[in-house]
């Protein structure tokens, strides 16, 4: 093993420090029924964030609550002690002790959105304590990669949703050749590059557009979509000025017609190689009431042109999927669109209150802040805004197979400086 490991090894040891508690609190029992289990301190200890109320957060949240100026696990105790709990997991290979591929799945997911919030500031500052996380939670995603068969056995939670029915869960989204279908964009690599970078590329995003009139009618509304040129015209404002802005010839589609953005998990296999799977971590549906110009925010009570729908992967043992109520909050966590880097925990004193009614985003509202146009002018992954810019030319958006999509988010992925980072570490364990 190389030098930086075996000094790793050494640096802090379980028995020099007193963890934060005398274990893990009953309900902090994630992963095994016993509060105390290694897993459920591991989790605790790298992933609860206490509110200066003393209210804990994280445990049920669909990712790890770390912004880009969040300093904990960096400064203070919860450093060492997340250098501590790693050492014990990865010292009494701690990997062996749940043989459950999705709880195995979960634990490598977070440890390694976490190995890519660390890695992503290594230019900052707390370079030297980053470096001691970063070659720690190296080896434990490592000693969780996941063989074939245990990616095989993760549940189809979509389907389990569907066959539950899960009330307002748009049926049939992965059936082929049904009427939902999955668009891509020609010449493009991604559909929707906004989320996967905003996600860290560990989840495959894919775009699905329901026409109300059926499949074949949807497939016709985007042939006739693409064909109108040019994309862009110049048009007078009110104030006598000429502005450049959307063709207002582009055809709409139906009232009732929706789109829908699915999110699904990604793993790390036992080769090494990124892999996606079937496990949906969330699905976002706009259904679209009306075509009237509108901007801003348009209140969910009052008839608004569009209706959202929210359905989001619970920590349950098999991944369930939840649907999200109207007036839902959550920490705008790890979504590069919306928390500006600000980390609403204490380690920053200039918030005087982690309540969620106060910096807790409504979840089912978050889609108007990017999304506020009418009809097809609200969808992005065919306007190209927040996309590296819109193409004057217009965009040719077809039926592509979802497997594109991954094989896209993958080779995005692998060019990424976390990514070189991780796989550089490993080299040195080996």
């Amino acid at each position: 093993m190389k030098k930086i490991v075996a000094t790793m090894f050494s640096a802090v040891w379980l028995g020099t420090l007193v963890l934060p508690s005398d274990g893990a609190s009953l309900e902090t029992a994630v992963y095994d029924p016993n509060p105390n289990h290694l897993w459920n301190r591991l989790n605790e200890t790298l992933f609860v964030r206490t509110a200066q109320d003393g209210k804990k957060y994280g445990l049920d949240e669909l990712d790890i609550l770390y912004w880009y100026r969040t300093t904990h696990l960096l400064a203070g105790p919860s450093h060492q002690y997340a250098l501590s709990v790693l050492d014990e997991f990865i010292n009494t290979h701690g990997e062996k002790l749940v043989h459950d591929p999705v709880k195995k799945a979960f634990l490598q997911r977070d440890l390694w959105a976490l190995f890519d919030w660390a890695a992503e500031g290594i230019d900052w500052d707390y370079v030297a304590e980053r470096r001691a996380l970063l070659q720690r939670l190296a080896i434990a995603i490592q000693r969780l990669e996941l063989t074939t068969n245990e990616i095989a056995a993760l549940p189809d939670n979509y389907v389990v949703a569907e066959r539950n029915r899960l009330s307002d869960l748009p049926r049939g989204m992965f059936q082929t050749n049904g009427d939902w279908i999955a668009v891509g964009v020609n010449d493009v690599e991604l559909t929707a590059p906004a989320h996967v970078r905003g996600f860290g590329g560990r989840s495959v995003f894919t775009v699905r557009f329901h026409d109300a009139d059926g499949r074949q009618a949807g497939l016709d509304y985007l042939k006739r979509l693409g064909a109108v040129k040019p994309m862009f015209i110049y048009t007078t404002n009110s104030d006598l000025h000429e502005e450049l802005g959307l063709n207002p010839a582009l055809p709409e589609f139906p009232a009732n017609s929706q789109w829908g953005l699915v999110r699904q998990m990604c793993v790390i296999d036992t080769e090494g190689r990124i892999q996606s799977t079937h496990v949906v971590e969330s699905i976002q549906v706009r259904t679209y009431l009306n075509f009237n110009r509108f901007y801003g925010y348009a209140p969910l009570d009052r008839n608004p042109p569009q209706h959202f729908d929210e359905f989001r992967m619970s920590r349950d043992a098999n991944a369930g999927l939840v649907s999200i109520a109207s007036d839902e909050r959550v920490f705008a966590s790890n979504n590069r669109f919306f928390s500006k880097g600000f980390d609403p925990f204490p380690e920053n004193r200039t918030w005087q209150t982690n309540d969620l009614t106060v910096h807790g985003n409504i979840v089912l509202k978050n889609c108007m802040e990017c999304h506020p146009g009418p009809g097809i002018f609200s969808v992005n992954s065919f306007t190209r805004f927040l996309s590296g810019g819109p193409s004057f030319q217009t965009p040719q958006m077809m039926d592509f197979a979802p497997d594109r999509e991954a094989s896209a988010t993958v080779n995005w992925k692998k060019r990424q400086f976390e990514w070189g980072l991780l796989r550089g570490l490993w080299m040195q364990i080996d």
